[in-house]
């Protein structure tokens, strides 16, 4: 790891954050490389630089008693090679770091977050299960950070269907990339556990219906997880279909009937 690279990035998020009330909880050494933990009432993040992977991950997971749950989310990837990389690319690095940090919905839900218990349940939304393809589709950063810069709110839908489909489409056309289409099933099958629902809903109706390929999908099914296969059965019960609107049922007008039996 170049310490130098690891230092600028670290130190610039750590600078940021403190103005967010965030404190440094120092460095730690991990199995896969080294982290510089900061940590808030309700959220911590984390520079981690992964050593084997060689690459930055700015990290996020919530507080829970104090201390950092440890079920982190990688809100930002980015490959770094020290053999071949320089400071400018990692100064490039800290720079997509801070933009996220410092964006305005990400200030905003910090403002908003509750303090989390043990017990309580955590799933992750479509921004998340993005993010995490970027791990395998390097390229679908520039997509997702221009979604996130034209529109206010993440088209999810649209972008799974316009953005992930045709690369995850392409992969398993790729007979060479065993490794990388691995790496995406059990990405469905862990983001189909613990994504909400309309994470659940992007995997099976948006990309796994989408696929038209049937041979393609045939290399899926073997690595799909026990669950995701029952899924994906369900949904393709829906394939090709429109599904009307559930009607909304008339309230009942409690406030009035109340009124009408004090007046008699």
């Amino acid at each position: 790891m170049d310490q130098k690279a690891f230092d600028l990035v670290a130190g610039k998020v750590g600078e940021v954050l403190g103005t967010q009330n965030f404190v440094s909880a120092g460095e730690t050494q991990e199995e896969n490389g080294r982290c510089a933990l900061f940590t808030g009432e309700t959220t911590a993040y984390s520079v981690f630089y992964n050593e084997e992977k060689k690459r930055f991950e700015l990290r996020t997971c919530d507080m829970v008693d104090d201390q950092p749950e440890g079920k982190w989310k990688s809100i930002s990837i980015w490959l770094y090679d020290p053999e071949n990389d320089s400071l400018s690319e990692a100064e490039s690095i800290m720079n997509d770091f801070v933009e996220t940090i410092e964006g305005p919905k990400r200030v905003a839900a910090l403002k908003t977050k509750k303090k989390r218990k043990k017990d309580e349940e955590n799933t992750s939304d479509p921004l998340f299960f993005f993010n995490r393809f970027v791990g395998i589709f390097p390229d679908l950063r520039d997509e997702l950070t221009e979604e996130r810069a034209r529109y206010d709110d993440l088209r999810a839908v649209t972008f799974a269907r316009a953005s992930v489909l045709p690369r995850l489409e392409a992969l398993l056309t790729q007979t060479s990339r065993k490794d990388q289409i691995k790496r995406c099933v059990d990405l469905l099958n862990d983001m189909y556990v613990n994504g909400d629902l309309d994470v659940r809903s992007i995997i099976t109706i948006v990309l796994l219906n989408g696929i038209e390929n049937e041979k393609a999908v045939e290399k899926m099914k073997p690595l799909m997880s026990d669950e995701l296969q029952k899924a994906y059965a369900a949904g393709l019960k829906l394939k090709g279909k429109k599904v009307k609107p559930e009607k909304k049922k008339k309230q009942k007008r409690f406030v009035a009937d109340n009124l009408n039996t004090l007046n008699r």
